[in-house]
């Protein structure tokens, strides 16, 4: 069998519904070690078609005589889901609000028997991140919350159980994601805190994960001052080496993020990011975009990172590629468990904060006040028509909808329907008007953040606007359950 060379770092992600035949010359050739897959850029349109695509990319490393590639998505849940044709799961904060992990565990498992049933080998999820910044727009309910010591229980969770299935996991974003005000999409940031606040907070989630045996751990494009003053995790020696190699012991892959994004491009120029990265500790660098810089990465590489570093790093790859390489769909996997499953961890979730809820069972007059999306992580459809039918289906005629912020008519109790409102002053705006005329119940679909801004109305918290969690929150609407979830997160003091 031929050897692995740097070609086996890269792994690469493309447009449309199958793999482009150059990609998938650069995988027979080797020039390729991976791919990541993305709904929003057509990879994921129907079980048929993925698994077809992911069976010609099998078939490619076949012809060249290598091993299999990983095949990796991120299917963390909630707001961040790329195969929707399957059991999709409430968020990591939802999960987290039903105090119990072993939920953490079964959803895991159950998303990766899916994943690798139809060729995906790898799940870039768990969020370890501590969600301690609630202007946070890019984590927020992909974490499990913002005490250290819970994160890190339900994150060994979520190892445990992808492992249970047989994919890969990736805990991300190492050293930590969660106490930024801005998206490392967008901008370069750092974190402040001293070193000692970071052992103590940030690395606690990624301590119980490694410990768990997550074989992958993912850099974040973020600054920390404290760790090395002068770059960013992915270009940092000193926290890829000294602290995730050394102090906590990681053995297995190192990736990096997607390197399009601004966390990273503002800092170095493209062609040179791929040898700095892998120079500094990363062993799989994403290039997500950009078909000519793809299928030559591996001599970037090659010339921009030390030849030692690029063999241990090819070593690691090969390991990897020896226990997560995809060969293909396997046989297909019923759906009917994994789907009970979400939804009976969504009814767990809900979770009613502030004064008593009113009287519930009667009618309802639903205004729905649309959200932009705020980070380009999400790919899911608004929630509107998933809530109305939900409602629908409980109340009949009962329920009143309105989309758009408009005040439906008739009577009943207002439910105002915000979506991460604490990030949009427009909405909050909306919801503060009609909720000030009119009484009423806050619903915050996405960011618990919400309730913090009208603390005397009572709030019920889904954590992400899924079909199973917006169903779940229906059931409490009409009455017929009542919300048990807890908070995994302090709200903050109200704005001023």
């Amino acid at each position: 069998m031929p050897r692995l060379g740097p070609g086996a770092l890269v792994w690469a992600a493309f447009d449309g519904p199958e793999v482009p035949g150059a990609l998938l010359d650069g995988i027979r050739d080797g020039r390729v070690g991976g791919l990541v897959l993305f709904a929003a850029r057509g990879n994921v349109r129907s079980k048929g078609q993925v698994r077809a695509m992911l069976a010609e990319a099998a078939v490619a490393t076949a012809r060249g005589g290598l091993p299999p590639i990983p095949v990796g998505v991120d299917q963390e849940g909630g707001s961040v889901v790329r195969i929707s044709y399957r059991a999709v799961f409430p968020s990591a904060m939802a999960i987290a609000a039903t105090g119990d992990p072993t939920y953490a565990e079964r959803a895991a498992r159950s998303v990766a028997l899916g994943l690798r049933a139809d060729g995906i080998s790898v799940d870039h999820a768990p969020v370890c991140d501590v969600n301690v910044e609630p202007r946070n727009p890019v984590i927020g309910t992909r974490s499990f919350g913002d005490h250290p010591p819970r994160v890190a229980e339900f994150a060994a969770a979520w190892v445990r159980g992808s492992a249970a299935a047989g994919i890969a996991s990736s805990a991300k974003h190492f050293p930590g994601h969660g106490a930024t005000a801005y998206d490392s999409h967008d901008t370069t940031q750092d974190v402040t805190a001293d070193a000692d606040t970071i052992r103590g907070r940030e690395l606690v989630p990624f301590r119980a994960a490694i410990a768990a045996g997550a074989p992958m751990v993912m850099a974040a494009h973020v600054r920390y001052p404290a760790l090395d003053e002068e770059t960013i995790a992915t270009f940092s020696r000193p926290i890829l080496v000294d602290l995730l190699r050394g102090e906590l012991g990681f053995a297995g892959l190192a990736v990096s993020d997607a390197l399009d994004m601004a966390g990273v491009t503002l800092v170095e120029e493209p062609r040179r990011i791929l040898g700095r990265a892998v120079a500094a500790g990363i062993d799989a660098v994403m290039v997500v975009r950009d078909l000519e810089l793809q299928l030559s990465a591996a001599e970037e590489i090659a010339l921009g990172a030390p030849s030692a570093r690029v063999l241990e790093a090819v070593r690691r790859a090969a390991a990897f590629r020896g226990r997560f390489g995809s060969r293909g769909p396997l046989e297909d996997v019923d759906d009917g468990e994994a789907r009970e499953q979400a939804g009976e961890l969504a009814r767990r979730s809900i979770t009613h904060v502030g004064p008593p809820l009113p009287p519930r069972g009667g009618g309802l007059r639903v205004a729905m006040i649309a959200g932009e999306r705020h980070s380009a992580v999400e790919e899911l459809a608004a929630p509107a028509d998933a809530l109305e039918d939900a409602l629908r289906r409980r109340l009949g005629e009962r329920v009143a909808f309105a989309r758009d912020g408009g005040e439906p008519g008739g009577p009943g109790t207002l439910v105002v329907c915000t979506s991460s409102a604490w990030h949009d002053p427009a909405q909050a705006a909306r919801a503060a008007e009609l909720l000030a005329r009119n009484g009423g119940v806050l619903c915050a679909l996405r960011s618990p953040y919400d309730a913090a801004l009208f603390p005397t109305v009572p709030a019920l918290l889904t954590y992400g606007d899924v079909p199973v969690s917006l169903d779940a929150l229906a059931e409490v609407l009409a009455g017929e359950r009542a919300a048990g979830g807890s908070l995994p997160v302090r709200l903050p003091p109200r704005p001023e």
